[in-house]
């Protein structure tokens, strides 16, 4: 019990102080959080795209003729190309950079089929009593 009465004295001691700097500095606070908050929803919004493009093209490749896919990186942006046979059907997120230039150093024995790349989730099983 002695920590409840340890709480209440803290809070009569350094309430009034608190209450006049919150009073003081709090718009500033205020703001400079909703200036934080920007760059972190573009992050987000970005990393959202960044996965939302690796499901798009796992759909895609299933839809084409023996579908193949290959993460490749233009200007430190990860690109899927997507490959029908030997022949690139398809990029995600869209580009409009041409295949070839996309494709220039990539290594072809990288490609895989989409059951390769797909993720199961194997929950943990609940422990009887």
């Amino acid at each position: 019990m002695a920590a409840p009465t340890k709480i209440a004295k803290l809070a009569l001691k350094y309430g009034p102080v608190v209450y006049t700097l919150a009073q003081k500095y709090g718009p500033q606070v205020a703001e400079q959080i909703l200036r934080q908050r920007e760059p972190a929803q573009r992050l987000v919004a970005a990393r959202r795209e960044r996965s939302s493009a690796r499901r798009l093209a796992l759909r895609h490749a299933d839809s084409v003729v023996e579908g193949t896919l290959q993460m490749v990186f233009h200007a430190g942006e990860p690109y899927w190309v997507v490959f029908s046979r030997n022949e690139p059907v398809g990029t995600h997120p869209h580009t409009n950079i041409p295949y070839e230039s996309l494709l220039l150093n990539a290594d072809p024995a990288k490609r895989v089929r989409p059951e390769e790349l797909r993720r199961t989730v194997h929950l943990p099983r609940r422990t009887r009593r």
